[in-house]
This record gives structure tokens, sequence and C-alpha cells, in this order.
């Protein structure tokens, strides 16, 4: 059977696809689109070897893994029916087995005297393997039962504990006609009671429904769109602020941020078919996520642009881009760190696809270090070299013998991750560790406040900590907001292939190259034009207006080409007499400006504590806009609709369908799929896509 039909069967064309774009060849290509980690049992993988049985026809799953992944599907048929949940290959929905492959490659084939020799060169930067599973029982025991539980198909309670095996068994293809949803319990979730008569996450006609009102304060625990999930995961309370008027507060002052992770998370969600809590939605990272047109700055840090739009009623919105230079450091120190606790097993596949991603930037004389964490920490590898396509090669074989279990001991990796990059700082170079993790932290420091105080020790060591989110179910956003904010860091959400592609892939340099942090906005109006405004977004980013000159005060980073986008509602004045105040003791008084207002920025440079501050003044209050704030719109009022907010009626919503059909080819070219997205959050009702969503398929 040929190489290409056996992608073709498996579903796996987009993973080939996109690995061989990044440079990869044909036949490691081929390797890393049908074989995951994490889902085997060997110390070394070679990419030859997986090769050469795929070139003979033969499954690579040695007898072992085999059988059980026999006993797998027969225990996941029994509730579901004659085809196995998660199975997403279309062409074989009876998953007949044929007998078991007669070889085994991995740790039993012995390398050949040229593979020798680069393993000999790894020698002493790769680390070796951690211990068996079975000594990790004891703490094990000890771990959140979702989240500690070990691979053991016979113990799996009716299909649900056992991980998938193969890369087949759930294709990330967002447009595929074979996708189906993942099962709601698997190796991370074992501990969970199974519901009663639980209906087919496959029926396209289940209803979904909302989970208990939100609590006053704290995290947020939701319940996914299925009756049969049991969700944990955790976002900061969003609570909308109303409008300002500029008698009382001229200046409005906020962290700026580059972060897009909210958007990933929504995207998520609507292609896994779960409900969207209000506290999801962050607009600034839904704005953010969206491709404008802008000019990058000359000599300056940043280039900053406004345009402000008619929207009748006394009403304008302001649109302010805060774009940052690109600049690129000429030599990488990577440190990756990887969580491969329980819950992790279903992120196995984008995980794999950001590490080839990240390794395919590396340029030759780069470092990189991967250190993993479950029940304890590893370093996998240490402070390597990359000189040449071979070297890569052997990193990815090293990572397909990583093994996903255990606990998630975060703080421990965390803490040996910044002591490598540390031991290896390179002067003049980019210095970064590169989290990747669903949040769940459960051993060691686990809470917001100890982690603030880990990362803000850490990052005095002069490292930049990024955090690339994944996971369903189990997301602990509210930590990795932490771990981020204080990192002096950028957050990606990434769940699926085209994530990768878009937060990873086209965004890397932005991703590890931080030109600029602790970056603040400030507005100030002028009163005698304005007469309020409002805000859009950025609730956990506000501000006092004394924060914005006190350097004390931290802020968040932009990384090389990122830029930051602000939208305002305002309500101008009517005439040009500026209101009383309203105080006993005290009047307004004005200069007379015709100005609108002052866009101010202050930021620092990487390793320096003294800021710089350079500001941008609103000349005018006349409408001149480009599609640049029709997108904006756009996606401000698709927000407010997932949030199922008041703020927005059928005069905003029009008025965005208009903006949508206004739009110009090139920024409809830049953002074409996510387009088609907001195009159908916009046809849908309030009741269809607010605080719940009940609707069991999306047109997109």
């Amino acid at each position: 059977m040929r190489i290409e039909q056996i992608i073709q069967e498996k579903g796996r064309e987009q993973f080939y696809n996109y690995y061989k774009s990044l440079g990869y060849d044909h036949k490691t290509a081929a390797a890393l689109a049908l074989f995951t980690y994490g889902r085997y049992r060997f110390d070394k993988f070679s990419i030859d070897g997986l090769y050469e049985a795929l070139c003979r026809g033969e499954e690579y799953l040695p007898p072992e893994i085999w059988d059980a992944r026999k006993h797998m599907v027969n225990q996941m048929r029994r509730p579901y029916g004659s085809r196995p949940l998660g199975y997403a290959s279309s062409a074989n929905t009876s998953a007949s087995f044929p007998a078991p492959p007669s070889i085994k490659i991995g740790a039993a084939a012995a390398p050949g005297k040229k593979e020798r020799g680069i393993f000999s060169k790894l020698a002493s930067s790769i680390k070796s393997k951690a211990p068996e599973r079975s000594s990790f029982a004891a703490e094990d025991a000890d771990c959140d039962g979702y989240d500690g539980a070990s691979f053991s198909a016979s113990a799996a309670p009716m299909g649900y504990g056992a991980p998938p095996l193969m890369s087949e068994s759930f294709s990330m293809a967002e447009d595929s006609a074979s996708y189906m949803p993942a099962p709601p319990f698997t190796a991370g979730y074992s501990a969970f009671p199974m519901p009663a008569q639980a209906p087919s996450m496959m029926n396209s006609s289940a209803s979904f429904y909302s989970a208990p009102p939100t609590p006053a304060g704290g995290p947020v625990p939701l319940d996914p769109a299925g009756a049969m999930g049991y969700a944990t995961d955790e976002y900061e309370q969003i609570e909308e602020k109303d409008a300002r008027t500029t008698i009382a507060e001229p200046t409005s002052t906020f962290r700026m941020t580059t972060n897009t992770a909210s958007a990933g998370v929504i995207l998520n969600q609507l292609r896994n078919e779960r409900r969207i809590d209000k506290s999801m939605v962050r607009i600034e990272e839904m704005l953010n996520y969206f491709r404008y047109e802008s000019t990058l700055p000359g000599d300056e840090m940043f280039n900053l642009s406004y345009e402000l739009m008619d929207a009748g009623d006394r009403k304008k919105y302001l649109y302010i881009n805060v774009q940052g230079r690109e600049e690129v450091k000429d030599r990488q120190n990577i440190i990756i760190l990887l969580d491969v606790s329980g819950s992790m097993d279903e992120n196995a596949e984008q995980t794999q696809a950001i590490i080839a991603t990240i390794l395919s930037k590396l340029g030759n004389g780069d470092k990189l270090s991967l250190v993993t964490y479950s029940t304890r920490d590893h370093v996998e590898i240490e402070a390597f070299t990359v000189n040449g396509y071979e070297d890569r090669i052997r990193i990815l074989e090293k990572l397909l013998s990583i093994e996903i279990n255990g606990c998630t001991y975060g703080s421990a990796g965390i803490e040996t991750a910044y002591k490598i990059g540390k031991k290896n700082y390179i002067e003049d170079g980019n210095n970064q560790v590169i989290l990747i993790t669903d949040g769940d932290l459960n051993f060691g420091i686990t809470d917001k406040g100890g982690l603030e105080e880990l990362i803000e020790q850490k990052k005095k060591d002069h490292l930049f900590l990024s955090v690339i989110g994944t996971g369903l179910y189990n997301y602990k956003d509210d930590k990795l907001e932490v771990l981020c904010k204080h990192g002096n860091g950028v957050y990606r959400t990434v769940n699926s292939l085209t994530d990768v592609r878009k937060s990873i892939d086209e965004e890397y340099s932005s991703l590890v190259n931080i030109i600029a942090k602790d970056v603040k906005a400030q507005v100030e109006f002028n009163p005698e034009i304005v007469e309020s405004y409002r805000l859009l977004g950025f609730e956990n980013r506000t501000l006092a207006r004394e924060d914005f000159t006190n350097d004390k005060v931290i802020s968040e980073p932009f990384g090389s080409g990122g830029y930051g986008v602000a939208l305002y509602e305002l309500t101008m004045k009517t005439d040009a007499v500026p209101a009383e105040s309203g105080l006993k003791y005290s009047r307004l008084v004005t200069t007379g400006s015709k100005e609108a207002g002052t866009i101010k920025v202050r930021y620092k440079e990487p390793l320096a504590e003294v800021s710089h501050e350079i500001e941008k003044i609103i000349t005018s209050a006349e409408a001149s806009f480009t599609d640049n704030l029709r997108l904006a719109f756009i996606v401000y009022v698709c927000a407010e609709k997932l949030r199922g907010s008041d703020r927005i009626g059928s005069g905003e919503i029009a008025l965005a369908k208009q903006l949508y059909a206004e739009l110009g080819n090139s920024i409809r070219e830049k953002n074409s799929a996510d387009l088609f997205k907001l195009a159908g959050i916009l046809e849908k009702s309030e009741s269809e896509l607010g605080i719940g969503i009940r609707e069991s398929r999306f047109p997109w």
C-alpha cells in the first residue's frame, strides 16, 4: 500500500501537507502525520524505521498495544453502537482488526551506523527517559482523579478510560466531513461517574443545556454543551463597565495587549459545540485575533493610528491600533516546557504540531531545550545546538518517545526551565521559555497568588515566558493569564491545526521576540467635544489614571510586529458649550481646543526599567475610517452577542451586517475563514448565541 493511500484513508492529508509546508521531507511528514507522541512505550523512535514499516503496509502497533486498542474499541461500542466514538476515519466504520503485525520498531530496532553517530552526538544533551509508569503509582494516587489516571484499557469504565492509540483516531481537520467530537471522558477523566443513559454525541439532534447560574465571584466552573460532560474550565469573571462622562473622568487608562487567547477559546467552543460563558469573551483579545492593515513604525517603537466612524444619534466609534516594529534577534535560546500530565492526552496532536513548528523556525546555531512535567519534571533535551536537518529529525524522534500520564507539577517544571534558560543565557539573543499546557496545575504551587510570586521572581533572570494554551473541559485560562502577564510573554490558544498555522507558524516572531514590556495606553478626551466614552472590553485590564506614569505598575509585552487594538464607543456633544461639573466648590475649565483627544502609549525596552512615552493627537471629531474600523466593529458586535450582552440591539447588528457587506477584498483575503465564522454569528439569534449555546451544529 502506498504511503499516500494510507495518509488519505486515515484522513491525515492536512497534517501531512502542513508538515511538508514547514520544510520537512516526505518521510518525516508522513511519520509525524501518522504517529503522535504519548501513544507508545518505547525509549527511542526512528523515523526511518517508522517509514519502512509503513512502506511494507504494516500498521505500526506492537501486539500488546494492538490488543489494548481492540479492547478499548469493543468497550466503546457498548454504549454507542457499532462505530467507536472518536474514530474519525469514514473508510472503516466497522473497525475490523487484522492480525497483529509481526515487527517491532522503536526501542527494539537497532540503529544503523549513521544513526548511532547522530545519537552519540545527542547523548550529552538528551537525557535518559523518566522512570517507568509504575514508579509513579504512589504519587499518582494523590492526584485529582481526572488528571492522574494512568492508561489502562481494561480498567476503563464502559470505554471512557482509554486514550486513542493512533493519530487516525481523531481528525482535527475543521472542515472534514468525517470529524466527530472527542468523547468527554478520556484518559484524563476516567474517575468521573458515567451518567445513566447518556445520549450519544454522534447524534446531531442531541440538545445541549446551560450550566447553573454563575457564582457572584471567583473562577467560573463551566458545564460543557453536552449533557454528558463535567467541565472544570476556569476563567476570570468579567463585569462590563458603563460609559464614563468626560467631565468627571476625562482619561481612560488600560494595559495594552497583543494577546489573542480568548478568540482561540471561542473558536474552539464553536468548533466543538460547547456552550460559551460570558467570562470567556474578552473583546480586546477577539479584536487582536483578526488581521488589519497598518504601517510598521520607522525609528519609533510603535506606530499609533486611529479612525472615527459615525453610528447615528451622536454616537461614534473610535478605533485605535498600536503597531509594534519588527525586530528579530539573530540567536535563540528556546526552552520548551511541555505539560505531559494525564489531562494533556487529548491535546497531543496539536502539541506535536506546535513543537514541530517551533523546531522548523530555529536556525543553525540556535539552542533548544525540552523540559516535560507531570508527576515530576524531567529534562529531555538541554541546550542542544541545532545544526542541520538531521538534528531536527532526532529531536522529533525524541519527542515521539515521550509518554503522557500523571499529575501536573507545573511549578517544578517552571523552576527547571528557568534554571536551564539562565544557565545557557545568550547575551543580545532571544531567551524564551514557551509553556504548552491546559493550565491544570494540581501539584506544587497551584494558586494564582503563588504562581504570580514565582514568575515575578523568575523574570528577574531576564527570560521571557510565553504561554500556548490548549485543551477542552479542564482548561485553566485564569492561571495561564497570570503566568503570561507576569512572565513578560504573550498568550495564545491552540486547539486545531488551523490554530497552529495561524498563531504559531504565521505569528512565531511575535510569540518569541519581545520588543517591549509593560505597555500601557491612556486616552484623554476633550470634554468640549466628547460627552462620554465607553472602552469596549479591557474589563480586567483597566488601570487608575496615576498608574500610567507609575513604572512599578506592570503591564503586558509586545512581540515583534505585534499589534494591539482598542475600540471606544463615544457620545459626542451637541454644541460647543461645556457642561457644568455639577460640583459645589469647583467648575469645569477648558482650553477651548478643537482636538477630540490625545492617545498616549508608555513602554519599557525588554531589559530596562525606565519607561518611554509617545503620543498622537486626535485632531478632529470628523468621521474618517477604513476597512480596519469596519472589521473591528463587526468583531465587537459578534463578541457582545456571544456574551449575551444587552449592550447591543438590532441597530448595531444591522450596522455590522452592512459593514460586513462593504469590506474590501484585502481584508476578506486576510481573514477569509474567520470572517465566515463572524458572518454565521451575525445571522444567529441571541437565543442561539448567548450565555448558553443550544444548537448542536453550526453552519461553519
